[in-house]
């Protein structure tokens, strides 16, 4: 019996047999199909049969004669193939094909329990019990034993390439109903009907993979009834990997493989369905052959649920399969690498002092924590009752990752120079919640606005005109100056009126505007904005490199830089401007090339930026709202995104 189970796997069972109802009319069996798109946690339903396709089919099938002698047999499975009378007596691909499978899907049939194998663990289940009410022995799925019938149906009926229809184990099949003749009942006891609509087809790949997978099924057919398996999250999941198994560097599935690791964030185990595959590659590289043939075989129907579902493995069991999608290391049955792979989620304790990671049960999560760079508070994980590992996130040495250190019970660690690769799982029926925190007394540690960012322009229908004032101001002016200045008077008001005035920053000053008055000078800008970095620790920076050209000079600063402190008081972000740097170069007509220029002095140049503002952390950016309310407006707010 232990050759047959892994020691690692604890499944369950309240009774060994299980017993069939017919498949009757309007009730068509496990579909091979992608399912049709649903809510992301929605396994998908198959929903009702069209009214009469049951019969339909029947009446095809009851067209093609009478029920055929056994073709040949894969293990104790006969096969019988019945086709239309045209088609009898050509060339058969579906059986050559069937054929060319019987080594690879009887090898797999050696991986279920003997009858003897049972038998020795029915008794031990039975001793057991006596001395123990709640143990449970792992489950002994039944020995796949089902006489299939293969056809192909013409029908348009029903959307799936392929499905599968089984009678009870000990029950006749509702076929014999449709067929003429006395035929003996016990050919139709059990039976399975796999249905395939060859014309649907265009790729020789899709069809092995179509029939591996549906063979699957009728191995299956054992252990539960139709009603239970259309429901069980591992029966599409453990298909799609005995296909696989039998198949063989196949690419037909690709799209359910990406789709696993697209839901997964949000989905828990038991949501997914043809997905699942994943979790059988996994659990055939931790566990062997033996262990998938266990749980998708004959898992018992309670493990529809997280909370029994979590039974199957033991908590640090659930980890490592977290672990081994972080490293990348699953891979397709054959040996290949998988084609998608986990994505890792973003968590930048940059902009916050503490974070959850959350998801459903069973649901793997996975992290990359960075944090904020100019300081290094400890870092405190609540696991709070959920399985988590993290190690260092090796950017330059990928395939030589660092070991895992696993979490059990809240921890304090030490700052991390780099970021942190954390995989969590909550292997329960509770949700996942863990709770990270950074220590952060004075509160500049980690804030929402602590990053680096660039100032998005202001739309020109909001942007204010900073040289409105003067236009004002000239008007006013015009009764006070001597009549021979007037010319001078409307030479200036000319140059302001021709011009771009418009303020579209609030942490860039007015260069642009005072040098491109008329058309007398040009100034160009390295960026599209300024750029605004508030780090840990309270210090903050805008740079701002440009180029003057004015009157045959040219003055290039590579370096502009206004730097001070920022601080939280009663809820505003005070930003204290305290000093200017500049490097660059200057040259003139006169100047025999440029010549380097740079120094910094506490009296900033710059206007504006600093000052008191509203914080409001929004998707990927900030934006800063005056504090004081007389200053707020159309134009007043600064736009910062990430940079």
């Amino acid at each position: 019996m232990k050759s047959k189970l892994s020691p690692s796997f604890r499944l369950g069972q309240t009774s060994w047999k299980c017993f069939y109802t017919t498949a009757i009319a309007g009730l068509i069996g496990l579909m091979m199909a992608i399912p049709a798109a649903q809510a992301v946690c929605t396994t998908s339903s198959r929903g009702g049969t069209p009214p009469g396709a049951w019969e339909a089919h029947m009446n095809e099938i009851a067209s093609m004669g009478t029920f055929p002698e056994a073709s040949f047999e894969i293990g104790n499975q006969k096969i019988y193939r019945m086709r239309k009378p045209d088609d009898v007596g050509s060339r058969d691909r579906w059986l050559e094909r069937l054929r060319s499978m019987k080594p690879r899907i009887e090898e797999l049939q050696r991986h279920f329990p003997t009858a003897a194998e049972r038998e020795a663990a029915e008794r031990e289940e039975s001793e057991r019990r006596e001395r123990d009410d709640d143990y449970r022995l792992p489950y002994m799925p039944t020995p796949p034993e089902r006489s299939v019938l293969i056809i192909e149906s013409e029908l348009n009926i029903i959307d799936n390439p392929a499905f599968t229809n089984c009678a009870a184990e000990e029950e006749v099949h509702d076929l014999k109903n449709y067929l003429s003749g006395d035929l003996d009942p016990n050919l139709f006891k059990g039976l399975c009907v796999v249905f395939i609509r060859s014309h649907v087809f265009d790729r020789e790949e899709e069809r092995k993979f179509a029939l591996s997978h549906e063979w699957m099924h009728t191995m299956q057919h054992g252990s539960y009834q139709i009603s239970e398996m259309e429901r069980l999250w591992w029966i599409e999941g453990s298909a799609e990997w005995g296909a696989h198994k039998v198949v063989g560097r196949t690419t037909e599935r690709d799209n359910k493989i990406e789709q696993f690791f697209e839901r997964q964030p949000d989905c828990s185990l038991t949501q997914q369905s043809y997905d699942a595959q994943v979790f059988f590659f996994w659990g055939e590289q931790s566990f062997g052959t033996d262990w998938g043939i266990s749980l998708g075989m004959g898992g018992p129907d309670y493990l529809d649920t997280p909370r029994r579902a979590a039974e199957i493995l033991p908590p640090e069991q659930w980890l490592d399969w977290a672990i081994s999608q972080a490293d990348k290391k699953i891979t397709m049955p054959d040996g290949r690498d998988l084609p998608f792979q986990a994505e890792l989620e973003l968590l930048d304790l940059t902009h916050s002092c503490e974070a959850a990671i959350e998801g459903p049960p069973l649901s793997v999560q996975l992290r990359e924590i960075r944090f904020p760079e100019d300081s290094a508070p400890l870092l405190t994980i609540d696991p709070q009752g959920a399985q988590v590992a993290y190690r260092p996130l090796d950017v330059d040495e990928p395939s030589r990752p660092s070991s895992w250190t696993r979490v059990t019970e809240e921890v304090e660690l030490e700052p991390s120079e780099g970021p942190l690769l954390l995989a969590a799982i909550m292997p329960s029926g509770n949700n996942l919640n863990v709770q990270i925190q950074q220590e952060s007394s004075a509160g500049d540690n980690c804030a929402c606005h602590i990053g680096r960012w660039m100032e998005e322009a202001t739309a020109d229908s909001e942007a204010r005109d900073s040289l409105r004032g003067a236009l004002e101001a000239i008007e006013k002016a015009r009764a006070f100056v001597p009549p021979e200045q007037l010319a001078e008077l409307e030479k200036a008001k000319r140059m302001i009126s021709s011009s771009d005035t418009k303020d579209r920053f609030r942490f860039r000053g007015a260069a642009e505007q005072i040098f491109e008055l008329g058309g007398e000078g040009d100034v160009t800008y390295v960026n599209d904005g300024p750029i605004v970095t508030f780090r840990g620790g309270g210090a903050f920076s805008i740079e701002d490199p440009h180029t003057i050209r004015a009157d045959k000079t040219e003055v290039n600063y590579t370096t502009y830089i206004h730097s001070g402190r920022w601080d939280i008081e009663g809820g505003a972000l005070k930003i204290d401007l305290q000093e200017f740097t500049y490097k660059g170069t200057v040259e003139g007509p006169v100047s025999d090339g440029p010549q380097h220029i740079g120094g910094s002095n506490r009296h900033t140049s710059y206007v504006g930026g600093g000052g008191d503002w509203i914080v409001s952390c929004e998707g990927s950016g900030v934006k800063l709202t005056p504090a004081d309310r007389g200053n707020r407006g159309p134009g007043k707010d600064a736009v910062l995104e990430a940079h």
